[in-house]
């Protein structure tokens, strides 16, 4: 090697080791343990976590999206796209699953399943009312024939994977399972998991390459859809653009109207995020206005009287600086308030970086002394933190508030913890 080559790597090798330092201080910025919470914190942070779980009964508390992360494939099928593993296969990718393991508290890629899962643990378990969280599956990318690709994949998380964690905890885990309705067993495997008890199915169609309303591939899913109505399963799919995985090619996938085919064959159907990232391009000009952001058409779905039983969404990532700019339109649709339910997102409220405390102070949504005990409750568990920071943020200019209804067991919505068989 050339001793400009010897100087160009170590010049990169100094990079990256002091972007991975820095790695701590965009994700898990951590200095508390969470069992220290309930002896160490101060008394404003303290009242706040109080005010949260006013009205809320711990075991009523729902979270209905929580993903699953693995790296050990050889023990139970988890995966994660080399291209994300290596600067090599690209720095940016790279950098972001660095922050993705680091808000985790993963710090040893052989252990990364038992890590990732025992961090997430411990964040349930100390927090002071603690009901049922939805952890997540995640199918591979499957092209128009059905065949996985593992190159348009950034991970997978196998069924079973969450099936037996929801089965060792079932105090803590129900399962939400995720199978490609191209796969050429989908109606096999949904039918087999529905007979199962488990009621929700993840589907993030930007990053999966799902066309949720496809005329192509009615074949395909107009069965998927009848057995999901036939078993009154749920499906939890991305809405909106996809910032977190690789979906640049399809993120018009995550236009919520591609979902009113679900839900025209009496599919109960979440919209995640509530479509809160990204808006109508003109490629979509067909079925909607070029600039219209996908929020609005969300909002629209929610209140469409056509849906009235069958649509939902969940708010997690509203509070992401990426995403609260749609806080007040959302807070103050209080004739939709009744279709949301909560979800985390987790691990990415526990990416330090994505969630900017001084901008919602500033967006009026939250006020410098919340802000300060917030930033106390994130030092100790993030978990918690997401819910008490949704439970306190109000409309900047009304006041308006998610009612704790928003947070528990939601009456129209299959609870998976009685149903799921052990």
């Amino acid at each position: 090697m050339s001793t400009t080559s010897t100087d160009l790597l170590r010049a990169m090798l100094f990079v990256l080791s002091a972007f991975c330092v820095s790695c701590d201080l965009f994700g898990g910025d951590f200095d508390h343990e969470p069992k220290d919470l309930e002896n160490e914190v101060s008394a404003g942070a303290r009242s706040l976590i109080d005010q949260a779980f006013e009205g809320i009964q711990g075991e009523t508390l729902r979270d209905y999206h929580v993903h699953m992360l693995g790296m050990n494939e050889d023990i139970n099928g988890t995966f994660v796209n080399e291209d994300w593993q290596s600067p090599w296969g690209g720095l940016i990718h790279f950098f972001q699953f660095e922050i993705y393991k680091s808000a985790a508290d993963i710090t040893d890629e052989q252990q990364a399943d038992v890590q990732y899962l025992t961090r997430l643990k411990d964040l349930i378990q100390q927090m002071p009312g603690r009901g049922k969280f939805g952890i997540m599956a995640f199918d591979f990318f499957h092209d128009e024939q059905g065949r996985p690709d593992r190159e348009l994949s950034t991970f997978h998380v196998p069924n079973e994977y969450v099936m037996t964690l929801a089965r060792k905890n079932p105090d803590m885990f129900f399962p939400i399972i995720s199978i490609h309705p191209y796969r050429e067993d989908a109606t096999t495997a949904l039918r087999h998991h529905a007979q199962q008890g488990v009621r929700f199915v993840k589907w993030l169609p930007n990053a999966m390459g799902i066309h949720p309303a496809s005329d192509t591939m009615q074949d395909k899913l107009d069965p998927y859809y009848r057995i999901m109505k036939e078993y009154d399963m749920v499906l939890i799919s991305h809405t909106g653009e996809e910032a977190a995985t690789e979906a640049e090619e399809y993120q018009r996938f995550g236009n919520p109207l591609l979902l009113k085919k679900p839900l025209d064959m009496g599919v109960k159907v979440v919209m995640a995020h509530v479509a809160s990232l990204g808006e109508c391009e003109k490629e979509e000009a067909a079925i909607c206005l070029p600039g219209t952001p996908y929020v609005d058409l969300a909002i629209q779905m929610l209140e469409d009287p056509k849906y009235a039983g069958l649509v939902f969404a969940d708010i997690s990532a509203l509070t992401q600086y990426n995403r609260h700019h749609n806080l007040d339109k959302i807070l103050s649709k209080s004739s939709i308030h009744s279709k949301l339910i909560n979800g985390s997102d987790y691990p990415l409220p526990a990416i330090n970086i994505v969630i900017q405390t001084r901008s919602l102070v500033s967006s009026g949504h939250i006020n410098s002394e919340e802000r300060e005990a917030l930033n106390e409750i994130y030092d100790y568990n993030p978990l918690l933190f997401d819910f008490v920071l949704k439970r306190t943020l109000r409309h900047s200019k009304t006041g308006a508030r998610f009612a704790p209804s928003v947070f528990t067991q939601h009456p129209k919505l299959p609870d998976d913890g009685k149903d799921h068989k052990p």
